[in-house]
């Protein structure tokens, strides 16, 4: 087991250990709200697609662990109780006027088209981005060279 624990990256244990958020008394009507923007944002879908993807991650980098951690790891890993610790979050930071007013815009058409295209939006921007740091990077990489030969 010792052996076993010793492959789990630092970096996986802080990730999840910096999620553990106090559980405050909510109003009713309040908690309601916020379950309605988590709803109505693809809260639950988010988490699980984040999850995967960090996942994968380790895995590759981390070939040595076990097939059966991270079988194991997933099975643990309750993405509802995951939201439950981080809906505090958003009483903290919001007011109920708040959620009210952010439910009605992504129940709105605009909100929706919001929703709706995001995810493209970010892959495209990923993809852009990319791209210019691979050319500023390949600029810096040619300039620093340069000062390096006239030296």
């Amino acid at each position: 087991m010792k052996k076993l624990l010793s492959f789990v990256p630092l970096a996986l244990l802080v990730t999840f250990s910096g999620i553990a958020v106090a559980h405050a008394e909510i109003s009713k009507e309040k908690r309601q709200e916020v379950e309605k923007m988590l709803q109505l944002t693809g809260m639950q879908k988010l988490v699980d697609q984040m999850l995967a993807q960090m996942i994968t991650t380790f895995k590759t980098q981390l070939p040595d662990v076990p097939a059966t951690f991270w079988t194991k790891f997933q099975e643990k890993l309750d993405t509802r109780e995951l939201i439950e610790k981080i809906i505090p979050l958003y009483d903290k930071y919001y007011s109920l006027e708040d959620l009210k007013a952010i439910n009605a815009f992504y129940s709105s058409a605009a909100g929706k088209k919001i929703l709706s295209t995001l995810p493209q939006i970010m892959q495209e921007s990923m993809k852009i981005g990319q791209e210019w740091g691979a050319k500023v990077g390949k600029q810096a990489a040619e300039e620093a060279e340069r000062e390096l030969k006239n030296k």
